[in-house]
């Protein structure tokens, strides 16, 4: 099957004022052949030129991830013509969110930085007996153990895309693989760290991280769970903490939300007066919500009883922990 391949191409060595552009090549593409297949087939038959990177070639090392037809994924576990029957085309490019280098490499300096922001290693607290790891701790983890350090996550990300500071999720997945571990002893000050600004709670939970992970990792889910752990101890002094305890009070008071009364409890006052042009514009479309005058919904006794029921598990779980690290 012949098929087009354009790949955007890029080389700064040619000229200073070098531009991206996209070069097309004809490829006979046999059935089961991947992407990387493709590139590395262009490369000795074609353009010795074309620049990626490339390694294991079994979906291990994350090196081949690029964006194929404008969705970020491995190269070497993608294939050409059920990629092309379903758009159409083949469109290779650089990872988004990611500065190109030449042609199809990107700069991962940043990821790396971002990694060791994170400081990804275990600190055990310092004369703590050593806790035994059960399978259930295992599972806790497992996901974020899965990451190859593609990029795949951090190029799909909506976050970084507007806020390049932003931690991103593929070092905050693992983060995650660091704070659940049982065996580490400074949690509490990770997730200090982890809720500053540009941080976890600047994850606008466009599912799009895990959604394109080429490893099942879901970095949303361990992002979910930074959160939650945080607010476990007590680190709530931040919009997004706060904007969840003022969704959880709202349900807990009234069995529903009150999205009039949530900028305040999630900015205060005095920032919320900032947002009033914003909400004039709300208004003059329609979309300005209404305070609940009476707002208690029927049967609330049934929504508090699921919120008792948590807190008893949330209490339990922890005099588990701590029975645990007594040994």
């Amino acid at each position: 099957m012949k098929i087009k391949f354009k790949i955007r191409r890029y080389n700064p060595a040619e000229a200073e004022t070098a531009e991206p552009y996209i070069q097309a090549y004809m490829l006979d593409v046999p059935e089961g052949m991947t992407v990387l297949e493709a590139l590395l087939n262009i490369v000795d038959d074609q353009d010795p030129t074309l620049s990626f990177r490339k390694s294991c070639r079994s979906a291990i090392c994350g090196s081949c991830a690029v964006s194929i037809n404008g969705f970020s994924k491995l190269a070497c576990n993608t294939q050409v013509i059920p990629e092309y029957k379903k758009a159409g085309e083949m469109l290779i490019e650089p990872l988004a969110n990611h500065t190109p280098l030449k042609d199809l490499i990107v700069d991962f300096a940043p990821f790396w930085r971002k990694m060791e922001k994170v400081a990804p290693y275990l600190t055990p607290e310092e004369g703590a007996p050593t806790m035994a790891v059960t399978p259930k701790d295992e599972e806790r983890v497992d996901r974020s153990q899965r990451c190859v350090m593609c990029g795949c996550c951090n190029a799909e990300c909506n976050s970084m895309a507007i806020d390049e500071k932003y931690i991103a999720p593929a070092a905050l997945a693992k983060a995650w693989r660091i704070v659940g571990d049982v065996r580490e002893g400074n949690a509490k000050k990770r997730l200090e760290r982890l809720s500053e600004e540009h941080g976890m709670w600047d994850c606008v939970r466009c599912v799009h991280c895990t959604q394109y992970c080429p490893k099942d990792v879901s970095p949303l889910k361990a992002i979910e769970e930074l959160r939650s752990a945080a607010m476990k101890e007590g680190i709530t002094d931040n919009p997004g903490a706060k904007h969840v305890e003022a969704m959880k009070d709202s349900v807990e008071r009234f069995g529903r939300l009150d999205e009039a009364a949530m900028t305040f409890k999630t900015l205060g006052f005095l920032r919320s007066l900032g947002m009033i042009p914003f909400g004039l514009r709300m208004e003059k479309h329609g979309k300005l919500p209404r305070p609940h005058i009476f707002a208690q919904i029927e049967d609330l006794d049934e929504v508090k009883k699921i919120y008792e029921e948590a807190e008893r598990r949330a209490e339990a779980e922890k005099k588990e922990m701590e029975s645990r690290k007594k040994g």
